[in-house]
């Protein structure tokens, strides 16, 4: 028997947990398909320990924060998660519920689609060292989420981005001992005060040298390097570039422009009952914000409603739900 929803939303990223925290408070049945094994989208990954200023009431929250507060405001609502699936095809049955096919195989049955997957999927390129994926998510890492994990503890960064010298210096205070290591001679796509600022840090940095070898049998111990150098590690984290693969949007039926979904005013795709918000939809004037992608999906979640229900209210208001609630 099919467990149809009302609403799948395709993303779990920040755009798509608010999706679904505004679907539950519209009283919808929701699914939240991610592709990584967990959620939190780009926000966990690239800036977890940078501050975002440009959702409101916020005057300044680090991303990991951010993504903590809009995981449990979804969760509020008990949405059903499905992480580490990517959505391959998307079929609209003569019956109008729509029939969303993951790679390996499994089948999710919806009256609307909500995607909110931005540009597409991404890869972290991975530490390419004999062994070493035996730690892979244990203590090798390829993002700097929950930064008390580190606490006391000695970690290596493995980068030669800006994003590797932002995570050394977030970590300097908080591990015992940090140390990046630099396949190259320099540090590519920073300023130089982004350089100064490491140099005059705490972090030792090893120029011109990769990981050779990893220690450990079940926790990894130690490393050496190319020149080497053994080091004690209790954590490695790694940014060595991602790879984007491209959004199948085509590919789902939906019209697309450069890799975007042109959406009406109620956050509409080509296909009926198929709605954009986010990174993902494109229209005249559009911003690439946190904020925007909270607005949208407020939008798309009471278009959503109006294509199920044509007399659905237009919107709710969260004032009134919490009232009822208390």
């Amino acid at each position: 028997m099919e467990d149809l929803y009302d609403v799948t939303i395709i993303g779990g990223g920040t755009t798509g947990l608010y999706s679904a925290f505004y679907s539950g408070m519209r009283d919808m049945k929701t699914k939240v398909v991610e592709y990584q094994p967990s959620v939190g989208g780009k926000v966990s990954f690239f800036y977890p320990e940078k501050k975002v200023y440009d959702v409101g009431g916020l005057p300044g929250i680090t991303g990991e924060d951010l993504v903590q507060n809009v995981t449990e405001q979804a969760e509020s609502m008990e949405p059903t998660f499905v992480t580490g699936m990517k959505v391959a095809s998307i079929e609209k049955r003569e019956d109008g519920v729509f029939v969303l096919m993951t790679e390996n195989g499994e089948e999710h049955f919806s009256k609307t689609v909500l995607i909110a997957s931005g540009l597409g999927t991404f890869e972290m390129q991975p530490l390419k060292v004999k062994n070493s994926k035996r730690y892979d998510g244990k203590q090798i890492h390829y993002t700097i989420q929950n930064l008390e994990q580190y606490r006391d503890q000695k970690v290596v960064v493995v980068s030669q981005n800006r994003v590797g010298i932002d995570w050394s210096l977030a970590l300097e205070g908080v591990a015992e001992e940090v140390h990046i290591v630099n396949r190259s001679d320099e540090f590519k796509a920073v300023y130089e005060q982004d350089v100064e600022k490491l140099e005059s840090s705490s972090v030792r940095i090893h120029k011109e040298r990769e990981i050779n070898e990893v220690h450990g049998d079940d926790r990894m111990t130690g490393i050496v390097l190319d020149d080497g150098t053994v080091l004690d590690v209790d954590h490695i984290l790694v940014y060595e570039g991602l790879q984007i693969d491209k959004s199948l949007y085509d590919e789902w039926g939906l019209e697309t422009d450069k890799g975007r979904i042109p959406v009406t005013t109620d956050m509409g795709a080509s296909i009926p009952g198929v709605f954009v918000a986010g990174d993902a939809a494109v229209y005249p004037s559009k911003t690439m914000l946190i904020g925007s992608g909270f607005n949208e999906a407020m939008a798309a979640v009471n278009s959503a409603a109006k294509y199920l229900d044509p007399k659905a209210k237009a919107q709710v208001y969260s004032t009134v739900i919490y009232k009822h609630k208390e």
